[in-house]
């Protein structure tokens, strides 16, 4: 029932807020936690090289299953999406404590592979939550929240693995810290199974998201296989596939440079640096008092360029000043060396682009279209492309290539991305979208502000499954 303001009660299930919390919490609990291990350098030092081997082949097959992720959300729901998503992160914390056991690589490549056809689905599972389930003003804040709970997982289970390693003389990560974890993700497939299909949502105001008409999987290969003509997003391409080329060689130093216990403690400063830098970009970009979309997006590429090409400008410096040589045992600076104050620093900024980079990026996405479909499919083309750079980025740190070269090649990259986002923000980003599709329901305040207060809507709501015109249907369903 709606309160006597007219608006739906805020904890409810087909709340899409309350949606976005739940697959938040999905992240929270399963690449969190990965990130957490995996940002420890993977245990032991010797573990880079798995940790390469692995991960290489997890985000070759992330590509391919990322691709087909829009297809497979559209045609069974977020539900089932996201559960199958979750089933990979276990499987491969297992493989990890396997390896840290009995140092064989044939599991960790296995679980690799595994976690590489779940994930995409996962990760598209969420960009598409954040992106297609916001109105246009909660965009950037919606994706924030989600990146912010990713990272607060890896924050905690970096806590838990820096607590227990803390005085540890062993040179792996505890068994008991891979029992916990593997728990923990196992039991968040509960969290999953609360995912209500899409067209069951509704805003506070009663409106539901959009028309969902019956959609064959054939229908929606068509719309992932049409974004390979869609100048727009070909065109951001680079974009899609820099933002994460980093963290592989930022693990493979982590583990290389620093001691187990500096390597956990890191990890945890790493993604705690992430909160408040996410969280303002997310505000910055869904403040319309600092003026339109196109204007906010221009201030949130100029902070993530300044941000990010100082820090890699001083992490050149300080490369330059180390002359690392992988031939031989690295340094394993402590966190009471005087080394560490410095490397430490640098470390934490360059961490810091873990989230504002492709959340910006997904925001400039957004501004392009409001249809769920569409959306489900670009967040599907955006993880797979996003996977893609990973992997490249793994399979060149298993070269051993020195590390001023990768520094070198990601700088060179990521500087690119710059002039493509503002180009395709000048372009293409307008103050809104949603009297330009015919599928999309607009809410009712932006309605008021438009002047169409009353006018019909072009989208039969009634065609959806289960929903009457009163719009408040399904606000008990599960």
């Amino acid at each position: 029932m709606s309160d006597s303001s007219g608006k739906l009660p805020f904890l409810r299930l087909n709340n899409p807020f309350i949606q976005n919390l739940i697959v938040s919490a999905c992240l929270f609990c399963n690449p969190g936690l990965y990130l957490a291990l995996l940002g420890a350098g993977g245990g032991r030092a010797s573990s880079i090289t798995m940790a390469n081997t692995s991960n290489g082949v997890l985000y070759g097959v992330f590509v391919f299953s990322a691709l087909l992720a829009g297809t497979i959300l559209n045609t069974v729901g977020p539900r089932l999406t996201m559960m199958f998503g979750i089933t990979g992160y276990p499987i491969y914390i297992g493989a990890m404590w396997y390896f840290d056991a009995f140092g064989h690589l044939w599991f960790p490549v296995f679980a690799g592979a595994y976690l590489g056809l779940t994930a995409g689905c996962l990760w598209s599972t969420a960009a598409y939550t954040s992106n297609a389930y916001a109105e246009e003003k909660d965009k950037g804040v919606w994706r924030a929240i989600q990146w912010t709970s990713n990272v607060s997982g890896a924050a905690v289970g970096a806590c838990v693995a820096l607590g227990v390693s803390w005085n540890s003389n062993t040179l792996g990560v505890p068994h008991s810290v891979y029992i916990v974890f593997i728990v923990i993700q196992s039991i968040s497939m509960g969290l999953a199974l609360l995912l209500l299909p899409a067209e069951k949502l509704r805003r506070p105001d009663g409106t539901a998201l959009a028309a969902f008409k019956h959609m064959s999987p054939m229908d929606s290969l068509k719309i992932t296989l049409s974004l390979f003509k869609d100048w727009r997003i070909l065109f951001m391409i680079p974009t899609f596939f820099t933002p994460e080329m980093f963290f592989p060689f930022q693990a493979s130093m982590n583990a290389y440079v620093f001691n187990l216990r500096t390597r956990t403690l890191n990890s945890l400063l790493n993604n705690l640096i992430q909160i408040p830098v996410t969280l303002f970009m997310g505000f910055l970009l869904d403040t319309e008092r600092l003026g339109s979309r196109r204007k906010r997006a221009f201030m949130g590429i100029t902070f993530d360029a300044v941000w990010i090409t100082g820090t890699y400008t001083a992490q050149t410096v300080w490369l330059a000043s180390w002359k690392f040589d992988r031939s031989v045992e690295g340094p394993a600076i402590d966190c009471t060396d005087s080394a560490y104050a410095g490397a430490v620093v640098i470390y934490m900024f360059f961490a810091a682009q873990y989230g504002i980079f492709q959340n910006v990026v997904l925001y400039v996405v957004g501004t392009l279209t409001n249809d769920p479909r569409k959306l489900a499919a670009m967040g599907g083309f955006f993880v797979a492309w996003l996977s893609a750079g990973t992997a490249v980025s793994f399979g060149v740190d298993a070269t051993a290539q020195p590390y001023e070269n990768e520094n070198a090649a990601y700088f060179a990259l990521t500087t690119l991305c710059w002039p493509i986002l503002y180009f395709i923000t000048w372009k293409c980003t307008t103050d809104t979208n949603y009297m330009k599709e015919d599928t999309v329901i607009v809410p009712i305040h932006v309605r008021k502000e438009i002047g169409l207060d009353g006018v019909e809507d072009t989208v039969d709501v009634g065609e959806n499954k289960g929903v009457d015109d009163s719009g408040e249907k399904g606000i008990k369903a599960m």
